[in-house]
């Protein structure tokens, strides 16, 4: 495929009241007692212990024997997550978003339970070296009540209704950890049969890739990063939760995000094993820049940068500030631009071309505000736009307010600037 362009994919918390309406209104069952809250987080908190200490027996106990399917995927589970260092690894239960979510087909299927809740859970953890704040994964676990003990049962209750636990590649297969100064490489032990993993050829261009985007983004950041490459394009897709189709894209930049302060945390680089695959050193390389880039601007990012803005710096950081707008100017050369910066969705819908184009028209015009106001100009209205969290008002409005206060132009006269510097 042409296309090398990808979408940042951001694990958002919330905006799923509509999916949670079927479960039945306020008062339709019996809330779940305060001492069983209470016993379950002490589960949790006994499962969470266990897994960090690596006491497999204690961790098992905690999950209801009855459960085959869960205990077998929870054995692998066990066994291929021994090479991730984890720093820290916790529960927390979250009863006031949702609720309990449990549905009298949930209370059947688990028959002889004497009582049976799903509840939204925070996994929090940090990976050693890597994650300076915890990542923060939702699962909803079910939980069952046998013999007056709450245990675990499951994590896929609810996907049928699109409420889907977090999914690591310590859930999907064997994994080997390659380490190299600032990367931890994770995926699928390397073979013989061509199949591309996390080797140190790939650690090698990242580290390549670090030295390009510290050149173009100069406030500080945390460069230790985490690189997934996944057992497959279906796992890559369950990791994401993607609603689109990654087969259209290379890599993705992707982060959890805290539903207490709304920051940025749990920062991973996963890559697409079968598009990457075969592609030459320099690309890798570009690539690896570009999704290093998101990464650098996390912690000054913020829900209202625009996808042109986020999208235009990184891929402005992956040529390192040369000129890769090929296909672009082809675009123009034969008379079809049309002089209009690229909104949101373009970035993910839409044939592989034109997903390519949108990436180049927001190189295009990041790289013309660079060229005419200076990387520190860029660098200050970026700072600006995501401090933007919870303040009323579209992106784009956001987004012509904070080049407004920066270059004293709006976004629709930067458009027009842009658009005429190139002859349309």
């Amino acid at each position: 495929m042409r296309a090398t362009a990808r979408r940042s994919a951001l694990l958002v918390v919330g905006c799923l009241l509509a999916l949670v309406i079927p479960f039945g209104s306020a008062g339709a069952q019996t809330p779940v007692p305060e001492d069983d809250r209470a016993a379950i987080q002490e589960l949790l908190d006994r499962r969470a212990e266990a897994f960090l200490e690596r006491d497999r027996a204690a961790f098992m106990a905690t999950i209801d024997p009855a459960a085959r399917s869960f205990v077998r995927r929870q054995t692998d589970m066990w066994r291929w997550s021994k090479p991730v260092p984890f720093e820290s690894y916790r529960y927390v239960l979250d009863w006031a978003r949702f609720g309990d979510l449990a549905r009298p087909s949930d209370r059947r299927k688990y028959a002889g339970a004497e009582a049976v809740a799903i509840p939204l859970t925070q996994e929090r953890y940090q990976l050693r070296g890597f994650d300076e704040v915890a990542a923060v994964e939702d699962l909803y676990l079910t939980f069952v009540k046998r013999d007056g003990e709450w245990l675990v049962a499951g994590d896929d209750d609810l996907d049928q209704v699109g409420l889907l636990s977090a999914r690591h590649p310590w859930d999907m297969g064997p994994l080997v950890a390659t380490r190299s100064d600032h990367f931890i490489g994770l995926g699928p032990p390397c073979a013989n049969d061509g199949a591309y993993c996390a080797d140190q050829e790939l650690l090698a261009r990242a580290e390549g890739a670090l030295t390009r985007v510290n050149g173009t983004w100069t406030l500080p950041w945390n460069d230790e990063v985490v690189l997934v490459v996944p057992h497959s394009g279906p796992s890559l897709a369950r990791m994401l939760q993607a609603t689109f189709d990654p087969a259209d894209f290379v890599a993705f930049a992707y982060s959890t995000v805290d539903p207490v302060d709304l920051g940025y945390t749990g920062d991973r680089i996963l890559v697409n094993p079968a598009v990457i695959a075969g592609r030459p050193p320099s690309e890798v390389l570009r690539i690896m820049a570009h999704e290093l880039a998101h990464v650098a601007t996390r912690d000054v990012s913020g829900p209202s940068v625009p996808l042109f803005i986020d999208e235009g710096l990184a891929e402005y950081a992956g040529y390192g500030g040369s000129r890769g707008l090929a296909y672009f100017d082809a675009v123009v050369s034969a008379g079809l631009f049309d002089g209009r910066l690229p909104e949101d969705h373009e970035f993910s819908t839409g044939t592989a071309d034109d997903i390519y184009l949108s990436y180049q028209e927001a190189q295009s015009a990041v790289r013309y505000f660079i060229q005419r106001w200076g990387l520190k100009k860029f660098t200050r209205f970026y700072r600006r736009l995501g401090a933007a969290r919870l303040t009323p008002g579209l992106a784009t409005w956001h987004a012509d307010r904070a080049m407004k206060r920066t270059i004293g132009m709006g976004l629709r006269g930067f458009e027009k600037a842009w658009a005429s510097s190139i002859g349309a």
